[in-house]
Parts: structure tokens; C-alpha cells; sequence
């Protein structure tokens, strides 16, 4: 189990410190969206800093809770709302979109408040930036034309910050809350201001994975995950949790079974079965990971289609690098 100490970020901007559960799950509900929010384990306390400062129109929130297990729970809020995570601190496992999300501090998500999403954190520290659907689709087409014909805006749940444009993008967090805290806020300059939140909004949209990344990083149509493909995968998330054939996963992605081989191949490096399975995998792993299973190891892993204990054993060394009864004592 990870455990970290966290840095005082934005401490010139500090809006709430509070042991107090009540207090703490209000301000969650005004500072970002409405949570269900509670405390893990028998001895916890709580000690929650919240710290809020303004670039422009864009917020950048830090969350502290405290080194400690929470639980997190909310539902689907402001369908053009988006909050960017960056942990600073700690673990986190969340189901999100279909998807389990599992990070440390090298890692984060995009949560789309159209969709619900429940979780668990340990010694949890991150940034946190509330995104509209709507402002990022205006500045993209501020970057290619008025023009331009755009479709809906989504994001890949998972973000992944060790990747270049991923230590970018949490450089850039970092350098904008260290020039809030002391320079921009003595000089509290609107085009300057502006100019930090234009940056950060185009790096949003050109290095996390999204329906607009592909056009504005100028790449050809070509390249991106043809529809079918898309049809399969999101079929596979969604029926992860029974047995599934590739006869069926053709069937509802539309196309014969070459097809698809070929198109998760191109798209994903990997066939559709594999694919399935470490989808299984890492649903295992978040059952084991959140420590709310109540099942065996064995009987978990039987219930997502793994018969033998052997082969998913080494299945899942082969994915994570560790053994299941290695991530079980990781749990809270």
C-alpha cells in the first residue's frame, strides 16, 4: 500500500481546513460536484485542506483528505462538465465510464460529469481542474477555424502522466499553481492570466487522448480507431462480466472476424480476446485492490472466466507484475 506525505500546494490560497466530515462532504458538493463521501476504517481522522485559486475562468483546486482510506461515490451531474485529476499523493481505484481506473502519482483521470462514478482512495492528494465540454470545443475551433466540423467532445477516462505529453501537461499544472501562489497573485494580471489558461486548455486538448486530438495534432482521418472497432471494444466492457465469444463480439461490432482481428491489431496491438481478458484482469484487480470483495481469490477470479488457478495466476503476473494475493495486501 502506497503511502506519501503530501506538499502544501496553494497554501496562500487555502478555503477550507476541517475535520469535520460534514463540513468537508458540503464543501466537496460547492468546490466540484455533489459525493457521497465517507471514512475508511474503525480510527480514521480526517484532516481535509482544501486550496482554490483562479486563472482567468479556470479554477485549480488542490484536495487533500489525510493518510487514509476514503470512499467516494457520485452521480451523473452537468452533462457539459469535466474535473482533470492529478494525484500529487497517495491511490486510487474508480469505475468511471465502463473502465476501472487504478492510479498513483503517476497517473490520473477525466471525469465526465454526465456519467457517475464510484471509488477508493488512500492518503489521497490531487489537482483537480473542473473543464466545460463546451469552452474547449470553442478554443479548439480557435486553433483550426470557425469552420471546422466538430463532433462531440470525449475523453479517455485514464490519464497517463508518464508519457512525454503527460509529464508535459502535469509540468504545466505544477508551474501554473507555483506562479498562482506568489507571482501572478501580487501581479494579478488579466493577459497574463489568460495566456496561462489558453496554454493549459490547448495542452488539455492536444496530449490527453480525445475526439479532437487526432484533428488538431493535424494526423489524418486514417489513423484514428475506425467505428467498429469502437463498437467492439465498448460491447467488451460492457459484457466483460459473462462469457463472451469472438463470434458475438463480431456480431455486435458489425463486421466478420478478419475484420476485427485486423482492426484490434492496427488500433490496440493486441486481438479482441486478449483484449477481453486483460479487461477481466484488471477488473480482478480492483475488486482486490478496494479490499470490498468479500470472495477468495480463486472464486473471483472463476467468477470473471478464469477455471484455472494456474494459468490466471500467471496471466495476471504477466499484466500487473505481481501476484493477486500481492495486490490483496494492498488493499486498505
Amino acid at each position: 500500500m502506497y503511502v506519501g506525505g503530501t506538499m502544501d500546494f496553494l497554501r496562500n490560497h487555502t478555503v477550507l481546513s476541517s475535520k469535520d466530515l460534514d463540513e468537508v462532504r458540503e464543501s466537496i458538493g460547492n468546490l466540484l460536484s455533489p459525493h457521497h463521501f465517507d471514512v475508511r476504517g474503525e480510527h480514521a481522522d480526517l484532516d481535509a485542506r482544501f486550496a482554490v485559486a483562479q486563472c482567468d475562468d479556470l479554477s485549480l483546486t488542490h484536495v487533500t483528505f489525510g493518510d487514509f482510506g476514503i470512499s467516494v461515490k457520485s452521480m451523473e451531474e452537468d452533462a457539459d462538465g469535466l474535473l482533470l485529476f492529478q494525484v500529487t499523493s497517495g491511490s486510487g481505484v474508480f469505475q468511471h465510464g465502463g473502465k476501472e481506473v487504478e492510479f498513483t502519482s503517476d497517473g490520473g483521470l477525466v471525469r465526465d460529469l454526465a456519467a457517475p462514478i464510484t471509488g477508493v482512495e488512500h492518503g489521497f492528494g490531487a489537482f483537480v481542474i473542473p473543464l466545460s465540454k463546451s469552452k474547449l470545443k470553442a478554443h479548439a475551433l480557435s486553433l483550426i477555424g470557425d469552420n471546422a466540423d466538430l463532433m462531440s467532445l470525449a475523453f479517455e477516462t485514464e490519464v497517463d502522466f508518464t508519457t512525454s505529453g503527460g509529464k508535459l501537461l502535469r509540468n504545466t499544472i505544477h508551474y501554473m499553481a507555483d506562479a498562482l501562489e506568489s507571482p501572478l497573485r501580487e501581479l494579478n494580471n488579466p493577459l497574463v492570466n489568460t495566456q496561462m489558461q489558453d496554454m493549459l486548455l490547448t495542452q488539455c486538448l492536444t496530449l490527453l487522448p480525445n475526439s479532437y486530438q487526432d484533428v488538431l495534432n493535424g494526423r489524418s482521418a486514417a489513423t484514428v480507431v475506425p467505428y467498429f472497432v469502437k463498437r467492439a471494444r465498448d460491447y467488451i466492457h460492457a459484457h466483460a462480466d459473462r462469457k463472451l465469444g469472438l463470434a458475438e463480439i463480431s456480431a455486435a461490432a458489425g463486421c466478420g472476424y478478419r475484420g476485427l482481428q485486423r482492426g484490434f491489431m492496427d488500433a490496440y496491438d493486441t486481438s479482441p480476446m486478449n483484449y477481453l481478458r486483460s479487461v477481466r484482469l484488471k477488473r480482478i484487480r480492483a475488486l482486490l485492490l478496494a479490499g470490498q470483495a468479500g470472495d477468495t481469490i480463486s472464486l473471483i477470479a472463476y467468477k470473471w472466466g478464469f477455471a484455472h488457478m494456474g494459468r490466471f495466476a500467471q496471466a495476471y503476473y504477466n499484466e500487473f507484475g505481481e501476484l493477486p494475493s500481492e495486490t490483496l495486501q494492498k488493499s486498505p
